[in-house]
């Protein structure tokens, strides 16, 4: 099976900073708690420095971010309907990522010579 970075068609420094992410809901396992939040934070926070957040970026970046927490959380609970809540996780990642084709580098992105 694929992951869902497979052929989306991002810049390759941005599918660089969503590996982690993606990863972490694609394989995380019961009590990996700490190890999906860590992802998913440290992702978040770099997607904000690197790129140009506009409202529909924002939107699907805030999505992604509660359903991965809501994915963390069920990894620590007991009958944590895990499977239910890795799919909800991998759609909203599927939709950032299509918000993400069409960001644009941050300023501070473009003066690192890092932009696209």
């Amino acid at each position: 099976m694929a992951g869902i970075l497979e052929g989306a068609g991002l810049e390759p420094l941005l599918a660089t900073v969503m590996r982690p992410w993606v990863s972490a809901v694609e394989t995380a396992s019961p009590g990996m708690h700490g190890m999906m939040a860590s992802a998913t934070s440290s992702t978040a926070a770099s997607l904000k420095r690197r790129v140009v957040v506009l409202p529909a970026l924002g939107s699907a970046l805030e999505v992604a971010v509660a359903a991965s927490n809501l994915f963390a959380a069920a990894l620590d609970t007991k009958n944590g309907r895990v499977a239910e809540q890795r799919a909800t996780a991998l759609g909203a990642l599927v939709v950032l990522i299509e918000n993400l084709r069409s960001a644009e580098p941050s300023e501070d992105t473009r003066a690192l010579g890092l932009g696209w």
